[in-house]
């Protein structure tokens, strides 16, 4: 049977019958009253989340309006036997009015016969709480059983959550850490290459005998691998995150930024490979910054005017400081628009 979410509350509803009795109360020590019974409301929107039938949905919350309407009556009835006149009590909603009793009038014996009233009242309404208590306790139970099989179930997901999330960010960071990034510009206004060393036909990892064979792609691989120095120093892709984006900040027009499609497909393979599945873009965002899109080869940045630009520097998303390696500028031996 289909299930559907709701809302489940356990309400603490108190009895009060002190309140209620006034002056005229007289405890009665042998008169089991609880000074509160727990129900189970299954109200759509209130409460903690809770899985479902419809037709458990209806009976729940019916047998809980059955139980408050039951002591909602027996609460009258005690009021009345303690010579209260008008009084009108509804636990199902919460509201209730009534007319406050005085103190009996103190005829001879007054207090024995106060104390005699009290006393059969109070055991007439334990006995009536009991009873609505005891019709609903399966009921009670049921709702009780399913919310600790739910939270068990959510705490058990949060956990599992939890370990995906760091197991997720181990992943990340060992493969931002690895030094297999090189990229390379000829000047301004030329698309910026970048590939990985290990999965190119040239460079180190390669496997070739000469270090010129084309890798996977063909020629179009192969144009790219000669098209970066092979002596190039190679960076982390947090070194590499921040060079790109400090680019992208000094950049007068949009940067075309072209990935080797061996390098994109790659580091997918590689989280997948440890069961972390996400997209080369989104694998990239974490480490650059969610102001990058999807481009015709690879994450571009998103292209801000320089009169539109920020003053202040801003903080590396790859959390190595915009002047460490990899820069476009020059004055490294790797990544300098001048140095091509």
């Amino acid at each position: 049977m289909t299930r559907e979410w709701t809302g489940v509350s356990l309400e603490n509803v108190r009895l009060e019958v002190a309140e209620i009795a006034g002056l005229a109360f007289r405890p009665d020590p042998s008169a089991a009253l609880p000074e509160r019974v727990e129900v189970y409301r299954i109200l759509d929107g209130r409460g903690e989340p809770l899985p479902c039938t419809p037709a458990e949905h209806e009976r729940w919350e019916l047998a809980a309006v059955a139980c408050l309407g039951r002591l909602s009556r027996a609460l009258e009835d005690f009021y009345r036997a303690h010579g209260g006149t008008m009084i009108e009590i509804d636990l199902v909603t919460g509201r209730g009015i009534r007319y406050g009793i005085g103190r009996p009038r103190r005829w001879p014996g007054w207090e024995r016969r106060a104390v005699e009233r009290s006393a059969r009242a109070q055991q007439v309404l334990a006995l009536e709480v009991a009873r609505a208590v005891e019709d609903y306790r399966p009921v009670r139970a049921e709702v009780a059983l399913r919310v600790t099989e739910e939270r068990a179930a959510r705490r058990a997901a949060m956990e599992a959550e939890q370990r995906a999330t760091r197991h997720r960010r181990t992943v990340l960071d060992e493969l931002a850490q690895r030094r297999v990034w090189q990229y390379r510009s000829a000047g301004p206004g030329e698309p910026v290459l970048v590939r990985r060393v290990d999965l190119t036909g040239t460079g180190a990892g390669a496997g070739a005998g000469t270090g010129t064979e084309p890798g996977p792609g063909g020629a179009a691989a192969a144009a790219f691998d000669s098209a970066v120095l092979i002596d190039q120093e190679s960076l982390s892709a947090r070194e590499l995150a921040d060079a790109l984006n400090a680019a992208a900040r000094r950049a007068e027009s949009p940067v075309d930024i072209r990935w080797d499609e061996r390098a994109r497909a790659g580091t997918e393979a590689e989280c997948l490979a440890r069961e972390v599945r996400l997209t080369f873009l989104e694998w990239w965002q974490d480490l650059a910054g969610p102001s990058w899109r999807p481009g015709p080869h690879g994450p571009v940045p998103v292209f801000v005017p320089p009169g539109q630009r920020a003053s202040a520097p801003r903080p590396s998303f790859g959390g190595t400081g915009m002047g460490g390696t990899g820069g476009f500028s020059g004055g490294h031996s790797y990544g300098g628009f001048g140095g091509y």
